[in-house]
């Protein structure tokens, strides 16, 4: 018996340990494999991005955003007019997006920007309140979706489309 208890308190001695490191990789405050700050982004089924509007020709509080929600500050700005700054997060990333200008006067729009792997970018439009002068297209899979950021003249407030988003926050 003597000879079997160094053996049996080793044995509980690593049965305790696995059990403590099973508690620890369980705990929901750990890092989980390939996930990312854009994982913190609360999408509903239907939503296949996010949009924060950053402010009116000045790019407004992005280091909120990089932080909650991005794994880099190395965001790419599409300049379309000196009005609203978006910050726009597609749900996947290998979402395809094409960017499109709108013209007032011809009601028609052109293709000025494609991207098959879409990353969050930013995009400065719509010096008009009454006309959007982009129009962006994300695609996924079978699934196209396209939209026009603009502030509502009702209330103020960012509409991002049916598809989308507003994780805009007061600063």
């Amino acid at each position: 018996m003597k000879r079997l208890f160094p053996y049996l308190a080793l044995l509980l001695t690593c049965v305790l340990l696995l059990s403590a490191c099973t508690a620890l990789s369980s705990d929901d405050d750990s890092p989980k494999i390939g996930t990312t700050n854009r994982d913190n982004i609360p999408f509903a089924d239907n939503q296949s991005y996010a949009v924060a509007h950053l402010g009116y020709r000045e790019l407004g509080n992005l280091g909120f955003y990089v932080e909650q929600y991005l794994d880099s500050n190395q965001i790419p700005v599409h300049h379309f007019s000196d009005g609203d700054y978006y910050l726009v997060i597609p749900r996947y990333s290998d979402t395809a997006l094409s960017l499109y200008r709108n013209d007032m006067s011809t009601g028609s729009s052109t293709l000025v920007y494609e991207d098959p792997n879409c990353r969050p970018f930013i995009i400065q439009c719509n010096i008009s309140d009454i006309f959007t002068d982009a129009t962006i297209r994300l695609t996924h899979g079978d699934e196209t979706v396209e939209f026009s950021p603009f502030i509502s003249l009702k209330d103020g407030t960012p509409v991002v489309g049916e598809n989308g988003l507003d994780i805009t926050v007061a600063h």
